[in-house]
């Protein structure tokens, strides 16, 4: 598997395999109400978007709902102004000057104006540009969010915005730099790929396309995607004890030997597949 591709898949979302054809899976524990995880897309694809009737009234009849983060506007602001170099080494500074040019040229797309592409981060554009540019900014996981407040439904975070941004900013600028030269190379067919693969919850063909043997995206496979599990998984029981929780996180987060589905498994709860 070329790296670019391995990026483009961990970003998106975020063994001994369940039968991981399903998006939307009950959790069971003794004699606690059913609750329910549901994998997202980062995507504002209308096919992504037109949540089936079965997810959407489990989401809307929770009594608490989890996300990642939450997505109110201290946290995306907070999200947002960290993407941003801080002193004199910017971006053009970093990479060489052919570089810094294919940079430039990769995020018109995306409309941000050449003048300020050298405030970014390394991470920041590498993040930037493993997304399809936004046409109306109404993605899966931030719709759901909108709705569980329309709906004055409780809402909580697994993780806060600091602990996400950990992930990127602990690692050393010549690996955010080779991450940012690979996803450069993202071909727009994958993104058609992934999303097939997605909208037929077939998680398992989605875990196996994200296994790499460079050491770089292994260490960063480990950060974003099991340790995370680990930590969500201890703050997502709090709420399944609880019962008729709807947690709703990325798909990558679900599949593999290290993935929520295994270790909720692992932990006496019965996991079930329904959609």
């Amino acid at each position: 598997m070329k790296p670019n591709r391995y990026i483009w898949l961990i970003l998106f979302f975020l063994a001994t395999p369940l039968s991981a054809e399903s998006l939307l899976w009950q959790i069971n524990k003794d004699s606690l109400k059913p609750s329910y995880i549901f994998g997202t897309m980062h995507s504002e694809d209308q096919r992504v978007l037109n949540l089936i009737p079965s997810i959407s009234e489990r989401f809307k009849t929770a009594d608490n709902v989890a996300f990642e983060v939450l997505m109110d506007m201290p946290t995306m602001t907070k999200s947002a102004n960290a993407m941003f170099i801080l002193g004199n080494k910017t971006l053009d500074k970093i990479v060489d000057t052919e570089l810094f040019a294919q940079i430039v040229k990769a995020l018109q797309p995306y409309k941000i104006p050449s003048h300020m592409v050298k405030y970014f981060k390394p991470w920041a554009v590498m993040l930037i540009l493993n997304m399809p540019p936004s046409k109306t900014g109404k993605f899966l996981d931030l719709q759901l969010y909108k709705q569980a407040q329309d709906l004055k439904l409780p809402t909580h975070g697994l993780e806060t915005v600091d602990e996400q941004l950990a992930v990127f900013e602990v690692m050393s600028i010549k690996d955010q730099v080779f991450l940012l030269k690979e996803s450069l190379k993202t071909s727009p067919d994958i993104l058609e790929q992934m999303l097939k693969l997605y909208l037929q919850g077939d998680l398992n063909a989605l875990l196996k396309l994200s296994h790499t043997d460079d050491a770089i995206m292994k260490d960063l496979y480990k950060r974003l995607i099991d340790d995370r599990n680990l930590k969500m998984l201890k703050r997502m029981e709090k709420l399944l004890q609880k019962g008729n929780a709807f947690i709703a996180i990325g798909a990558l987060h679900l599949p593999g030997k290290k993935g929520v589905l295994q270790l909720l498994k692992q932990r006496a709860y019965i996991v079930k597949a329904i959609h």
